[in-house]
């Protein structure tokens, strides 16, 4: 079990606090984090303060349909320990009560020092995914917990735009989480948009206006999902690449990304937007990121937020290379050769994880990786514990299968899932370990610019390059080319002797 439970159930009688005027994320957040210290036979009250208790009716429908014990209060009696959930204790945004201890649960960007009882991971799309992973290791039993189930997943739906802006595999994870509710959920989702948010979409739809090909629209201060729900439609308007739609909110700017062109996938360009000062992911076609003022403003003094964003747009218009696979003008022929060096590797055979033709989905760190399972795909995990898949027939020629077992070094275990019926299975057991062969040798140059790379391995997605990388290709094939972290490649390859 993680320590800050461990310190938060030691005192035994706990109150926990989510933001003023919660949304969805703070209510599951709260609600699950009280159920378990209950279920450790603790004592948990759920509060939020501010000047008004919540209005909106997907809300309240939410508190009532799943028993949320949550209260609304003005004043509260000092708690021996007060756990604020999806906000940070003494926060603009959430009511301050005095405390003999507090411990801090949250997603977002730090606003205050580290310390023991302060567990913060930006990385997560809510807050609900934090959660939902300190109660899984602690045991938390959640096949008989659907109310819980049902928060948890409602509360990542909402902060992550319908599911369409999960940043990290472990969101993937709960957004598979069951047993779930459904009924309660496509109630709450479809209850939403109020008549006054349609006006504000309108007029979001109404203010659109284009930095080279991103249309760009601002809306009024609202709900991530009425975000989503204007850059859905901006998503598809003719011209548009991709298109930013934003709001002020917290302290920032939220904004709904969508992309509709190969050349730009949305995760890219939300991260690139927010920069140093915020963070973003999603997938291919939608993402989102937050950008707080306050780093705005460490990291372009005097600008003000709206204009930051817009220079961002018009930095990264043109900012990448973009190199295709069959395509290619790099002159590969005059590049250095390189050999590969015999670090120990790992490699799984697709068809021992699922039958063959299986269509499967590789969860990984880097993302999700679809294809399907044949006896001619393998999965290889690399020095750094990156997964990609390759062919059998460059395996057996590339690498040497080693009778020693794998050691994984990756952050994030790698599952497969199969499409079909949802059934998941850990990698890491079929995986065996293998070195590059001798002479395996291919013809590298660094990068001067980022660049997008499609490779021959999908045309569809691209791989991100950054100044400094390496682009390569096989020395005997250099229609195949590829990207290398520049801190990979340093592991895994060195300059061929005589070449």
């Amino acid at each position: 079990m993680n320590a800050l439970l461990q310190e938060v159930l030691r005192h035994g009688d706990v109150v926990v606090q989510c933001h003023d005027v919660p949304d969805a994320d703070a209510i599951a957040s709260g609600f699950a984090l009280s159920r378990f210290i209950e279920s450790r036979g603790c004592k948990a009250r759920f509060v939020y303060g501010g000047p008004r208790p919540i209005t909106k009716p997907n809300l309240t429908r939410m508190v009532r349909k799943l028993e949320v014990p949550l209260e609304h209060v003005r004043e509260l009696p000092r708690p021996r320990m007060l756990v604020t959930v999806d906000c940070q204790y003494g926060g603009g945004n959430l009511a301050r009560f005095e405390a003999d201890d507090f411990a801090v649960i949250d997603h977002h960007r730090p606003g205050i020092p580290e310390g023991a009882n302060v567990l913060i991971r930006p990385a997560l799309g809510s807050c609900s995914t934090l959660v939902w992973d300190l109660l899984r290791d602690a045991g938390f039993d959640f096949a008989s917990a659907m109310p819980v189930n049902t928060a948890l997943y409602y509360g990542l739906f909402t902060d992550t735009n319908q599911l369409s802006e999960l940043r990290h595999p472990l969101d993937r994870d709960l957004a598979e989480l069951s047993p779930v509710d459904w009924a309660t959920v496509k109630e709450m989702r479809n209850s939403t948009l109020t008549a006054g948010e349609l006006g504000i979409v309108s007029d979001a739809l109404a203010s659109a206006f284009t930095v080279g090909d991103v249309g760009v629209l601002k809306a009024k201060p609202c709900d991530p999902n009425i975000l989503g729900f204007a850059s859905d439609i901006a998503q598809q308007v003719d011209g548009f690449a991709a298109c930013v739609v934003y709001c002020h909110v917290n302290a920032g700017l939220k904004l709904s990304v969508r992309s509709s062109v190969r050349e730009v996938m949305a995760s890219e360009l939300a991260a690139f937007l927010a920069g140093e000062a915020g963070s973003g992911g999603g997938g291919m076609e939608k993402a989102g990121a937050f950008m707080a003022c306050s780093d705005i403003g460490k990291v372009a003094p005097g600008v003000a937020p709206d204009d930051y964003l817009l220079e961002r747009i018009r930095r990264y218009n043109g900012h990448f290379d973009h190199i295709y696979c069959g395509a290619c003008d790099v002159d590969f022929n005059r590049a250095p050769v390189y050999r590969k060096l015999r670090n120990v590797q790992g490699f799984a055979k697709t068809a021992d994880v699922f039958p063959e033709g299986a269509p499967i989905c590789v969860r990984t760190l880097e993302g999700d990786i679809d294809t399907v399972a044949s006896k001619d795909v393998y999965l290889m995990i690399g020095v750094a514990g990156e997964v990609y898949p390759i062919g059998r027939g460059r395996f057996e020629r590339d690498y040497e299968a080693l009778a020693s077992a794998y050691a994984s070094v990756a952050e994030y275990p790698p599952s497969v899932i199969d499409r079909r019926d949802g059934e998941r299975k850990a990698l890491l057991p079929h995986v065996r370990a293998c070195v590059p062969r001798r002479e395996k040798l291919i013809r590298a140059i660094e990068l001067g610019r980022d660049a997008k790379v499609f490779s021959d391995w999908d045309r569809e997605r691209y791989f991100l390059g950054r100044a400094g990388d390496y682009i390569a290709a096989s020395d005997f094939d250099p229609g195949d080319i590829f990207v290398v972290n520049r801190a990979i490649f340093e592991k895994t390859y060195a300059p061929a002797a005589g070449r």
